[in-house]
This record gives C-alpha cells, structure tokens and sequence, in this order.
C-alpha cells in the first residue's frame, strides 16, 4: 500500500512558485526592470511628519507636500489644523493649474498683475505671479471694492469656488452653483463635519486640492505632475523574493490564482487598485518591495492580500511605477480558537468569525447602495482566501483516476447510469478535452479509501435495497494484486492540476480554528477582510524530501500527512535559480530538535500554498504537568473498548469523545461517499485493528481527534521458540526471536489478535496451540515503557493428535507444518547477488549487511515442538540456498521470514549464530530462585517457575570451561549435554555417538565449505575477510608432532603446516595460523554414548600406540579468530579407533560335563586359548584364540584299573600299543552360527599321553611300541570365539584300524568373560564307532 501512496504521491505537480493572489484575468504590457521617477518632486527638506498631529487629511497633505504644492511653513511643519488664509487658497490652485510650484518660476518678482491693489505688504506680494495668474484665469475674484482680502481666512464655500473654477467652471451662482458642482465632482469626498460657511483649515484645503487634482474631468495631476493616481487603495497580488522560473528575458515568471502567468522582476511586489465595487482593476502595477517596506523577512509574501493605501508615479504606459508614499490598513483581528481555551473551559463563543459577520452580508462586490451611500447604509463585506486552498486534485489525464492530496483517497470520474465516465462538456455541448487530447471529466468521487492508520486502501462496498437504494454491506481492503492493478490504471503523466476552493469566500467562513482580517478600507467600517481557516494535520520532515532539478541533490522538506510538501528554506543548495522555500514566522514555529528539524507532530496548522508559509497555530504536545494546553495532548494507553454509534472511545479506565471538527473523526456524513453506512464501516474497520492494542490518543480541546497504534513496524515480526509461561502481572510470556535484533530473547504478549476471542490466561486451553515453536506473530503494537508486545498471528504451526488403537486422541501433538498461502519462492546466492523467484517475480539484489533472514524448516517426524529455526544476519554467502513460503518479504525486500523451508543450506539452518553445545560438569548452582524471589521491586517474573543461577560447563565449540545460566525450570544434570543460546541453557541434547554430535555442530555453523576435489573442508570468504565462525574436520591424524615428541617440534606449528594451512587455504608452509591447540579424549558409555571428556596428551598417546592402536584420528574443530588465527580441538574419539592386544596367554577352559562311556569312566574336553582385547571402531570387546583341543579319559576305572582292563573297556585312543598317528584323519568342523570352516589336524600337530606302564602290564608283548594312549591333544589354529555368538565345533578322527570317533562341542564367552567348552548334551556322540551312542552327563556323575 505504501508503495502505491508513494508512487501517486510522487506523481503530484509540484506548485506553483506564484505567490500571487487576487489579480483579475489580465496581462502586463510593457514592464521594465528599472523606472525612473518623471514626476517633479520638490527638493525641499522632507517634513518631519512624526511631530505633527494626525488628522483624517493627512494623505491629502502628504501628496501636496510631496509635490511641492502645500509646503511647510517657518517652523518645517504643515500645520494642518491652522486656517488656511485665501491668498493661500489662491495659491494652490496655481500651482496645480500650471505645476509651477517653485515660486521663482513665475518671474514677476514686483509686477502685481492681478488686479488686486491690496496685496501689497501682505504675504501675498510674494507671490505676485502666481496671484495674478488665478485671477487672471478667473478662479479668484475680489471685493465690490476691488479687493481680495489676501489674509483673509477662507471658508468652505470659497475655498470649492476656486477649486472649481480651477477646473474650468466659473459663471455659476455663488455660493450654490458652485457648492453643487464641488459635490458632483467628488471634491467634497473625504470631508466631514465641515459647513459651508465654516473657516477651514489647511488639512480640509489640501483635501479640496487633491480632490480637484483627480477629479473625473481633471487631468491636472497627470497633466501637470505626471501623476496618473494620487493615494488610490490596493491589494497586494503578487510577491517575487528569488528567481525561479524565468522566461526567455531572463525575467522571473510567477502564477496567481487564475494560472495566468506573469512576468515579474525580482525584488518587486504587485498590486492592483481597489474599484468603486470593492473589484481589482484590471490592471497589475508593481514596485519594489523596498519601496513599500516589504523587502525583509518575509515583509511581502506576509502582506499578500493586505489593502493599502498607495501614492505612486506611473510613466506613460509603463506598469513598473515609483512609490510616493503609502499606508497600510490596520486589521482588525478576530480569532476563532477553538472550542476550549487553555484551561480547558469551553468558550461561550467558539465561533467568534461567524458572530462577527452576523452584522454583514458577504458580497463579490458591493452594491449600489454602498456606492451612492459610501457604505454607511449597506455593511457589505468582500472576504478573500488568504490561506491554504482546501483540495488539490491531481487528474492523470489518460486515465479517469485522480489522487486527493488532502485525504490520500484515490478518486475516480463520476459514471452515468450506463457505466460511462462523464467528461465536461462546452457552450456547444461538445466533450471539453485538454491541451493532449484527453478528456477532461466533469467530477470525480472517492473510488479507494485512504486508511493512513493501517497504510492500506479500502473500498466501500454497497448493494441496492428493494427500493433501488444504495446501502453500505461492507469495506474490501485492497491486497497486493488489487493495488498492482491499480498501479496499471493510473498514468505517470501528470497532465493537470485542478484548484478546488474559491478566492471569494462567502458560505465557508467561520472554521474551528480561524483568522479573519477585517479593514475599513477608505470606509468607516470593514468592507474587506482575508480569512484563513487551520487545519489538523502530521507535520514532520524529510531529509531527501526535496530534488533541486538545478543541482541534481536532494534537500530536506515539509512533510503534512507523510507527504512531502516542499523545500525547507533552510535547505538552499546555493544554486541558481533555486526555488522558494517553506518559511514561518516566530510565532507561529514548528517544534524543532536540537539539530534544528522539525520533529513530528500533530498540529492545527495553515500551509499557505501561494507563499509557501507554514503556521503552526497549536501542537499537540505530550501529556506533563506544564501543558501550554489543559485538554490539548497526546498521551498512551489501550484501547478496551468503542461505541461507534456514541462517538466514544475507552482507553484504560476513561472514556473519550471523537472530535468532529478535525482528524479520523472528521468526515462529511452528508457526503455522498460516506452516507447509507460508510461512515460507521470505515471507523469500524478502523476500531477493529485498533481493539486492545496499545496506542496513542490526540486530545484536541478535550476530544480525541486522532489514535494511533505505538511501536508498530511493518519490519518488525516475533517468531516463537519455545511457550515460558505466565508472568506474575499476568501477561503470557514466550521465547523467540524479534526481526529488529534477531536475537533469542523474553516477550510478554499483552495481546493475541486482539483477545477477539478472550483473554488466554483465563481460557487456557487454547495457550498450547498458539504460542508453539514456529508461530510467527506481527508486532501491531508495543508499550516500550512496560515492554509489552501486541501481537496478530501471521504463521501459525499447524498440528495434529496421534491416536492409540482404539481411535481415541491422546495428549500427545506432532506439528504438521505452518499454515500459510503465502508464496513459495526460492533465494538463492550467486555472486555476491540474492536471486529471488517465486514463478511470478523475480529479482537480483546486492547481497547487504543489514539483510535478515528468519528460516523455520519443514516440521521433522519427532516428538511434538521441534521445527529447526535458523537466524541470520549480514551478507549471506555464495552458493546458499533456501525455498519456501515467504510469509514476509518480497523480492525487494531486505527482511524475511520463510516457513517450510526445505532445501536448506547456510543462513545458519538449524541452528543459531550464537549456540553452543555444552556439557555440564559441576552442578554446584550458587543462585536458585522460585516465583520470582529474585526480582527487584517492580520487576515482573513468571510465576510459579523456577529461575537457576550458573553452572560449570565444558563447551564443545570452544574448548573451554564456562559459567552457563540455566533455563528456567530446567534443572541441569551432571554430565548431561545441553545446546545454548547466547550462553543460557535452551533444551537437553539427545544422547548419542560423539560423531552424530559432531555432525550437529557442523550443520549448526554451516557457514563454511567442502572441496571435494581436495578431500578438505575451508572456510568461506568475502573478499579477503573470513566469514566462518568455525570449521568442521573428521577424522585427523593425530601424529606424534602435535605432542612435540619427534625432534622436540613445535606441536603448533607443525599442526599449521599440515592442517591449518589447508583449511584456511593458504600457503601450506605457514606455521604461525594455530593460536592454541589443544586435544581432548571423549568418553563413552558401553552404548557408545558421550558421557564425559578426559585430557589427552603425549602420555596417553602413547599409551595408545603401546595398546595396539594401528592408527589413531581425531576430529577437529577449528574457531576462527578475528586476527586470522585459529584456535583448535581435536577431540579424540574411541569409536573410531582400531586395534587389539593380548591381555592373557594359554587359558585353559575344561568341560563340566564329560561323555558316559561307563559308570566309572567317561570323556572330558579341554581346550587352550590366548585371551585378547580387540578395539574396534572404538568400542573393546574380549575374544579367546584356540590354540589346541584335548579329549581326555578319566574316572576311577581309568585310575585305578591296569592296563587289560583299561584295555578291554577300551579306554583308550587308538589299537593296543599303537602309537603311530600319521595314519589319522583328524578334522575340526567350526561353525560360529555366521559362517562354517573345516580345519584339517595332521599327525605331527597331535599330541598324545599314555598311561603309565607298570608290571601289570607285563602280560603284553614286548614288541609293542607304546602303551594305551590316554589323551590326545590337537593344534587347532582359526577358531576364535567372541562375546556376541558361540562356536559349534565337532571332532571327528578315525584311528589306525579305521574305527571312528564324532564328538560334539560348543564354546563361548560368559558374563564374566571366561572362556567356556561344553559336550552338546543333544548330540550324539560317538567314541570308537558308532555301535554304541554315549550320552553327556554332568563330570561330576561319574564315579
């Protein structure tokens, strides 16, 4: 919306640099920039008029003094009360019959010509020629006895007798015929109170002569003094100060109010004369300011409009003309103030403009009765505008749209029934078209609404009602595409601005605020006045409100309603030419900083158009307790409550009344575009957005004029990370992220979308789905003193409840995702440039380091709150990417918020600039607080919640032990893994394998590379500076140089060289990158889960090569400092080690259950093993190694029978006396339940024991070799038995006389680690063929 407003805005014709008003539709002729003075101008001293005593004559007297026709007398004086003496009379009118007004012209020294013997020895004597010029031309006369009484006083009668016959009338009755003639020649007009037969004075004879001087049929003061006027009464039309615009002369051209142009040389003022009437003459006559004081401060543009009383000298037809002499008419000032004064009483009167004007009747131009009876039996009054002109329509010729500068509402051309624009028509009844063709429309009503509140448009929608009647139904606010299409419609070509306001003011006199100027102009009473009316409006300034179209540049500017409105005077850029700038006087200044700029306000104020004046007549300042104004100020509070159709607001506990007469309250009900209900929709759309939000109220003579939300921001967004609870003043409280500093902080929320649906804290149910992780919310308001937000939701997570096999929900909620419709679009950084493409826009902008982006990921399939948010600040980095719904943002934008993201990389996804991932190593809490036993006085806290102090922990990103703060009523554990923000405990960490951590922290500061070219992840850079926090590295050598074991080598720099150097891809020589480096041993459960960390140095390294390790790794994480420096951990992690070692030789493992080959005798097993620690991937297991197998009789038979015996029981291996085994064929079948082996025992790796030969054997043959064998043992090489499974093994041999042997066996690894060997007791086994099948029976059975 705001762009739309800027782009018509922009559209606005700049105004006119006039400064000119009342002048009728004429032309100048002839005007020059410089005028010499033609008219003779005594050279006497100036007269000290300031001793001399004012008289309703003065003007006459002054003209005839000028003009050397009443001089002073003896003492330099005029002496206007003294009585004229008729050789004096005499000699005026001699002067201005002939101009001769130095008296030495005359040259008739001592000649009395007159015919007068009575001259001599009076004063008259002196003047012999000029007396006996009057009465040669018989405008005096004498006596019947031949004299003419020179010092006489003269009355009334006689002085109009020679003005009379002065003007060619003589023969007439005396005094009658004269007096008669006087009157109808107007040379009475300006006399009072005189009788005919009265002695005058000289104030009333310089009257009588300046009468006949300008008399309808007299020429005598052009004639004679080349002086077209004598004091005429004017009005100043027109003012130029600066050259402007300047026509092909060079001359400065100006506009007055009928866009006439004008050609006006700089430093002058315009004027035109006042008819009979009351109207302007047609002619425009100027003079420069100097010469009418105007020249300083502002002295003309201040006076534009103001009558004046002139005396100037015109040359020939030449308009430029020579101030005389000049007054100006005092006014008499009457104010309307308002309707309360500044102790907030109501004035009896509030219109006093109106009670004044009662006793006139506002006229054009006054009557006949005024004309015959010099007003004093008519009061007719002609009021002029004087100040801003109400409406400004700016109308874009080509199209039928139209803006309205005061309101902001964009206008359309009115249609006739048929849907067709209605265009003016001319006298002839043709469509009247413009200057290019375009068709000039007769009038224009509000097509969309300007809601300045909100910065948006509305339409009003209607319907017609059974009768045919419009009726409201409702408002539409414009969306993005409705103003788009707009934008279409309205054309950039401003092509004419229509003045909506009359220069002639009757109906309209008598606003709230207002100023009438009334004069007595040559009139007892006031017969003209200028009006100005005050409005309400914004005032401010913008700093490149402004462009010189001379010096390219821009300059600060008035700002009324958002709008920039012109140049500040301040802001001269010194070029030539420059336009006018804004000016004010003392009185009537703006509020300004300490810098000088005017700060924003609500004002009552009048911006005069024509002079580019700004008055400020009352602010709107903040409540205190030293208001200028008791009922007059702005002050903050909520909005609990309005009745539209009462005209009330509630804010807190106080309810207030709209003010009607200005501001959002002020519209035309009887307007056609606000009637049938549009009022009351648009103040309801307005309250709607408005209802319990924070906001500041305008109270303009006790009434609020203007409220206003506090704190909103369309940049300003909060993005929830976690619910907090309830705050002990009732408030709910969550954790997130404010668009404004992107960092993870405590919000209370005042309120949700306006508690149109109640308050949450007293209807609960609905807290856990509106304040979730993921929710974004749009700051609509916020008490900064309080720290209160006001939020409406833009995003809300979407969840849903599982359900246990009957179908019945459970209280367990899985987020779905953030509904929205936003559109889905795809950022992508490519150059140092951000691409955006939604399908319908796209954009390519310069990556900036005050870009924010807010990235909530698609909901991930766990438990219920985790939807992974990322925030990032600055310049993003090439090759990052990110697509989503854009729930705030555009292509132009610089601040975004983008939900469901997927596809995510860099921009910290996942994660936050400032986390860490901590182990928390002593739970010694020093401070541990309940329902806010730990707040000051005045401190809010969340009630029922338990606040922690400090723990020790070991942070995995840094290397370092650090004090970290605890969540609240989160109770931290020893050796629990916790991830941090901004050093505080947010959530407990998921137990897993160092290496899925490790993983996490990678993804966490993603701001780095991968060169898979190279096998070797980098940092990323802008230029030559490094934007990685950390760099992640896998599975580093960890070799004996890092511990200066090898040629007692810098550990430091070697790592540099053959590490560091890579990762920050420089020389790979460089030795001096690691600031510290240090190693560190994780310790895992026998789950492989992290649970502690130990030191790792040479010693323990060492130990890991002695142990067996082939090969040791670690995995590093290298911190990049601000010096280009890294600090390095390396974290050796067991699970990824390799290796195994003998702990034990020659075990030896003895079944406990024997085969049954009679009741005293049977087979027992036994088998030899070396016991090993095997490391594998980290994790150690024990194995036993069989080295041999031995089967073995025993029992009391085979103790203690000979050898006949044992030998008829066959108690023994082999045929009697044999002992040669080569013959054998002995194999081992292993099977360890995955794969099955056959192993092959030759003789030579057979052993046997026999019994022992005794002279019980004598009975045998001598020949035999040997004696019985007793056991035998095999050399088994390949069987190894492990903890996790068994190994079946079955024996089988046959002997020299082939009789065969299968027994069956199983081995295994118990609880305690021992080797186990066990007969299979489900097996038959079979000792010396397979006649006879023995049983397993426990050893301890056998006797």
């Amino acid at each position: 919306m705001k762009k739309t407003l800027s782009l018509i805005l922009a559209l606005l014709m700049t105004a006119s640099c006039a400064s000119a008003i009342f002048a009728d539709d004429t032309a100048i002729a002839d005007e020059a920039a410089d005028v010499e003075a033609t008219a003779a101008i005594d050279e006497e001293a100036p007269v000290e008029e300031a001793t001399e005593e004012a008289t309703p004559y003065d003007r006459a007297i002054r003209f005839l003094n000028t003009y050397g026709i009443m001089k002073g007398m003896e003492d330099g004086l005029l002496h206007a009360e003294k009585a004229v003496e008729r050789y004096q009379m005499a000699l005026f009118t001699g002067r201005i019959s002939t101009g001769w007004v130095d008296d030495d012209t005359w040259e008739d020294f001592d000649a009395n010509d007159s015919g007068f013997a009575d001259l001599k020895g009076t004063a008259a004597e002196n003047v012999y020629g000029a007396m006996s010029y009057v009465s040669q031309k018989g405008i005096i006369e004498g006596y019947p006895d031949g004299t003419f009484k020179p010092e006489k006083v003269v009355t009334y009668r006689e002085a109009l007798t020679m003005a009379v016959r002065t003007l060619g009338y003589q023969g007439l009755e005396y005094p009658w015929g004269y007096i008669e003639t006087a009157v109808k020649l107007g040379l009475t007009d300006g006399i009072t109170d005189v009788a005919y037969t009265d002695v005058i004075n000289r104030g009333v004879a310089a009257q009588i002569i300046y009468n006949a001087m300008f008399a309808d049929n007299s020429k005598l003061a052009l004639k004679n003094f080349n002086v077209a006027f004598g004091w005429a009464d004017a009005i100043i039309t027109s003012t130029v100060i600066n050259d402007t615009t300047v026509d092909k002369d060079g001359n400065s051209v100006r506009a007055n109010y009928a866009d006439e142009k004008y050609v006006t040389p700089v430093g002058y003022v315009a004027f035109q004369l006042v008819e009979k009437d009351g109207t302007l003459s047609k002619d425009i006559y100027y003079a420069t300011a100097e010469s009418l004081g105007l020249d300083k401060d502002h002295a003309d543009e201040i006076a534009l409009g103001a009558p004046y009383s002139i005396l100037f000298a015109k040359d020939g037809d030449d308009n430029l003309v020579d101030i005389v002499d000049y007054e100006a008419y005092a006014a008499n000032v009457v104010k309307n103030e308002g309707r309360t004064d500044n102790e907030g009483v109501a004035y009896e009167t509030v219109d006093n403009i109106k009670a004044y004007l009662n006793d006139y009747t506002l006229v054009d131009k006054y009557s006949s009765k005024v004309l015959t009876n010099s007003g004093k039996l008519a009061n007719e009054l002609i009021v002029k505008s004087a100040g801003e002109l109400k409406k400004t329509v700016i109308n874009y010729g080509k199209t039928p749209f139209a803006f309205d500068w005061t309101t902001g509402d964009i206008l359309e051309a009115t249609k006739d029934k048929d849907g067709k624009y209605i265009v003016k028509k001319d006298k002839d009844g043709k469509d009247v078209k413009d200057a290019n063709g375009n068709p000039v429309y007769a009038e224009y009503t509000v097509k969309y609404h300007y809601d300045k509140e909100f910065d948006r448009y509305f339409e009003i929608k209607t319907k017609a009602d059974v009768d045919g009647t419009e009726k409201v139904v409702g408002i539409s606010i414009l969306d993005d595409s409705d103003v788009a299409e707009l934008k279409k419609a309205i054309d950039k070509a401003c092509e004419e601005e229509k003045v909506v306001g009359q220069r002639y003011v009757a109906a309209n006199v008598g606003g709230i605020y207002a100023t009438l100027n009334a004069y007595a102009v040559s009139s007892e009473k006031a017969n003209y006045a200028t009006y100005e009316a005050y409005d309400y409006a914004k005032i401010g300034q913008k700093d490149d409100g402004f462009k010189c179209a001379k010096c390219d540049k821009k300059y600060p500017a008035l700002t009324i309603n958002g709008t920039a409105k012109d140049l500040l005077e301040s802001a001269d850029c010194g070029a030539d030419k420059h336009a006018d700038g804004i000016w004010w006087q003392d009185e009537y200044a703006p509020v300004l900083d300490e810098d000088g700029k005017i700060e924003d306000a609500y004002v009552i104020y009048g911006y005069n158009t024509v002079t580019k004046e700004l008055k400020v007549i009352k602010t709107i300042e903040a409540y205190s307790d030293k208001l200028t104004d008791a009922d007059t100020y702005y002050a903050t509070g909520v909005l609990r409550g309005y009745s539209i159709s009462k005209g009330y607001v509630v804010i807190g506990e106080t309810k207030y009344y709209f003010n009607e007469d200005f501001g959002s309250f002020d519209i035309d009900k009887d307007n056609k575009n606000y009637k049938d209900g549009a009022y009351k929709a648009y103040l309801s759309n307005k309250f709607d957005g408005l209802f319990n939000q924070f906001v500041r109220f305008y109270l303009l003579d006790g009434k609020v004029v203007e409220i206003e939300t506090v704190g909103a921001s369309d940049k300003n967004y909060l993005v929830v990370e976690s619910y907090a609870g309830i705050s002990s003043d009732g408030y709910i409280v969550v954790n997130g992220y404010s668009t404004d500093d992107l960092k993870l902080s405590r919000y209370r929320i005042a309120s949700y979308n306006g508690w149109d649906e109640g308050d949450f804290f007293w209807y609960g149910n609905k807290i856990d789905g509106e304040f979730v992780k993921g929710n974004v919310y749009k700051i609509t308001s916020h008490d900064e003193e309080n720290d209160l937000y006001y939020v409406s939701v833009l995003g809300k997570v979407d969840s849903y409840m599982t359900e246990n096999e009957n179908g019945k929900p459970i209280e367990v909620k899985y987020i779905e995702s953030i509904d929205t419709d936003a559109v889905t679009a795809t950022i992508t950084i490519n150059g140092g440039y951000r691409e955006y493409d939604d399908g319908k826009n796209t954009s390519t902008k310069k990556v900036s380091s005050s870009d924010k982006y807010v990235i909530i990921g698609e909901a991930k399939a766990t438990a219920f709150g985790y939807m992974p948010i990322a925030v990032y600040e600055g310049k993003a980095q090439n090759g990052w990417t990110v697509t989503g719904q854009v729930l705030v943002g555009d292509k132009d934008a610089k601040t975004f918020i983008i939900v469901n993201a997927k596809n995510v990389k860099g921009f910290n996804f996942d994660s936050w600039s400032n986390a860490g991932l901590v182990m928390v190593l002593d739970y010694k809490v020093l401070e541990k607080f309940y329902d806010g036993a730990n707040a000051n006085e005045g401190e809010w806290y969340l009630n029922g919640a338990t606040e922690y102090g400090e723990v020790l922990a070991y942070n995995f990103y840094t290397g370092k032990f650090e004090d970290v703060t605890t969540s609240t009523n989160l109770k931290p554990k020893k050796g629990y893994i916790y991830q941090t923000i901004d050093n505080v405990l947010v959530a407990g960490y998921e137990s897993t394998d160092f290496l899925s951590m490790f993983s996490f922290m990678s993804v966490t500061y993603g701001d780095w590379k991968y060169d898979s070219m190279n096998n070797q992840p980098m940092v990323n850079r802008d230029g030559d500076n490094i934007t990685s926090d950390y760099v992640f590295e896998t599975f580093v050598p960890v070799l004996p140089e890092y511990f200066g074991i090898v040629d007692k080598k810098d550990a430091k720099e070697e790592f540099s060289k053959n590490e560091v150097s890579y990762v920050l891809g420089v020389n790979n020589k460089a030795n001096d990158l690691v600031n510290s480096l240090k190693f560190v041993k994780i310790v895992n459960d026998e789950d492989g889960v992290v649970t502690g960390i130990e030191a790792y140095g040479k010693d323990e390294w060492k130990a890991d090569v002695k142990a067996g390790l082939e090969s040791i790794y670690g995995h590093a994480v290298y911190a990049i400092r601000d010096d280009g420096t890294v600090d390095v951990v390396v974290y050796i992690d067991p699970l990824t080690m390799t290796g195994s070692e003998v702990v034990k030789e020659d075990v030896k493992a003895t079944t406990d259950n024997a085969i049954k080959v009679a009741d005293d005798a049977g087979v027992k097993a036994s088998v030899v093993a070396d016991k090993k620690t095997v490391t594998v991937n980290g994790k150690e297991t024990t194995i036993y190694d069989v080295k041999s197998l031995t089967l073995d009789f025993f029992g009391s038979k085979v103790e203690k029978d000979n050898h006949s015996a044992i030998n008829n029981d066959k108690l023994f291996w082999d045929k009697d006396g044999v002992c040669d085994l080569n013959d054998w064929n002995f194999t081992v079948l292993v099977d360890d339940g995955k794969t099955a082996s056959e192993i092959t025992v030759y003789g030579q790796d057979i052993k046997t024991s026999t019994y022992a030969y005794t002279k019980d054997c004598e009975a045998y043959k001598e020949s035999y070799k040997c004696a019985l064998i007793k056991a035998i043992t095999a050399k088994i090489d390949g069987i190894e038995v492990t903890e996790d499974a068994k190994v079946a093994i079955t024996v089988s041999f046959k002997n020299s006389d082939k009789v065969p042997t299968d027994v069956t066996l199983t081995l295994s690894i118990n609880a305690k680690g021992n080797l186990v060997v066990a007969f299979n007791a489900n097996d038959a086994q079979f000792v010396h063929g397979y006649d006879v099948v023995y049983t397993v029976v426990d050893a301890d059975t056998i006797a």
